[in-house]
């Protein structure tokens, strides 16, 4: 009888954890022979997942492996804690199975009291369900287990495959700097999947051995390399007449908290600043041109200024990020995910450090990613720099798939003959 094929199980949250791994999912069913792959998509990932085409399971399909008892108290736990804890793109069904099987292993782990106190402090950050994937793991039989560097449910299924003896394969979406917290997690998945060799080399530093980690780049950033993406952005180029001017992206967000160490107030005054600094420096720059593209989420609230010869204001969604960053000879960032985009793409980056989000946040300056600003009046002699004398890309650039790459990873570890 012929040995059937491997058997993953991928867990996933929403956001940018899912988007990592449907791109890898895609890449291991072209493999031969190709892996039959479980997915848990979790909360908002159900969606995600249904709209790429995959037939994601959620906890609500997996009521069963509770005895009849325990499911009952878990859906009744879960109806206590529906309040405040839901979502207009998950099922009412699955809201209560998620949030009441996990506060039932809570409480099978530390008893009524230590599991309420522990939800009254931390709310869903509490849950930690490794004995609840113990029984996924049993009935659906995986060679290996996929997931990102989430915690909660994601840590859990890794953990749970470790006490199991099989493979974990971990995918880290951004940086594991001094004090992470997935950094410091233990015990370790037999390989983590890292954006780029510095990210490698933060790993090295919080004690991980070297076999453990790849360098494959984070699969969710595959579409900057669509040739789509090309095409969009030279067709802007040409409508806007810029072929031969040097083209700023200024990627914005609004400060979401001040900091002591910044002049600048949470809110939109500083994304506004940069705006006005730079549409003062493209117009006294013929050769030069300037796209400003506030955070989609925000940028319908700003003012907005009037096209000129040297200045777009790109709208909403009509132009995807992808098309305005290959359409780019430098962007302008605080701290905004743009920023990292720009450099997987090959892009020069400049942030300004003087952000509140980059001084309590994430400095991309420090982390290699960007070159560093001081402040607002230092940045249009930095962009006659860079605009002068392109950088040539660093170690955040990559041309090929990451979504290949993690594959192959997964496909070291599984098992030359599956479990029967």
């Amino acid at each position: 009888m012929a040995a059937r094929p491997a058997r993953i199980l991928a867990v996933a949250y929403g956001g940018g954890h899912v988007a990592m791994l449907l791109p890898v999912l895609r890449a291991l069913r072209r493999a031969e022979p190709a892996p039959r792959i479980d997915l848990l998509a979790l909360t908002t990932a159900a969606r995600a997942a249904r709209e790429a085409g995959e037939s994601p399971l959620g906890y609500h399909d997996l009521l069963h492996l509770l005895e009849p008892g325990e499911r009952a108290q878990a859906l009744a736990l879960g109806a206590l804690l529906r309040d405040g804890n839901t979502h207009p793109d998950i099922t009412e069904a699955e809201t209560l199975a998620y949030l009441g099987i996990n506060a039932l292993e809570l409480r099978q782990r530390l008893g009524v009291a230590q599991a309420e106190a522990l939800w009254h402090a931390h709310g869903r950050q509490a849950f930690h369900p490794v004995a609840w994937f113990a029984r996924v793991i049993k009935a659906l039989r995986p060679d290996l287990v996929l997931t990102t560097n989430a915690p909660r449910s994601e840590q859990a299924a890794l953990e749970a495959a470790h006490a199991a003896g099989l493979p974990g394969v971990a995918l880290l979406d951004l940086f594991a700097p001094p004090g992470n917290a997935f950094a410091a997690r233990r015990p370790l998945p037999e390989r983590v999947c890292v954006l780029a060799e510095p990210v490698r080399e933060q790993l090295l530093a919080a004690g991980w051995p070297p076999g453990r980690i790849a360098v494959t780049g984070n699969p969710a950033f595959d579409g900057l390399h669509d040739p789509i993406w090309a095409e969009r952005a030279t067709q802007l180029r040409a409508s806007l007449g810029w072929q031969s001017r040097g083209v700023v992206l200024l990627a914005t967000q609004p400060e979401l908290r001040a900091h002591p160490d910044s002049p600048w107030p949470a809110g939109d005054d500083l994304a506004l600043a940069m705006e006005r600094t730079l549409r003062a420096w493209a117009g006294g720059h013929e050769h030069a041109a300037l796209i400003v593209r506030h955070h989609p989420n925000h940028w319908h609230r700003m003012p907005h200024g009037a096209d000129t010869p040297g200045v777009h204001l790109s709208r909403g969604a009509d132009e995807p990020i992808e098309a305005l960053l290959h359409a780019a000879d430098v962007v302008v960032v605080q701290a905004s995910t743009v920023g990292l985009q720009a450099a997987v793409a090959g892009v020069p980056v400049l942030s300004l450090r003087c952000a509140p989000s980059a001084l309590g946040g994430i400095d991309y300056a420090a982390l290699g990613v960007a070159r560093g600003v001081a402040d607002l009046h230092a940045l249009p002699a930095a962009l006659d720099a860079v605009l002068r004398a392109p950088p040539p890309a660093g170690p955040w650039a990559r041309r090929v798939a990451a979504a290949d790459a993690v594959a192959r990873e997964v496909q070291s570890l599984l098992p030359m003959e599956p479990r029967a």
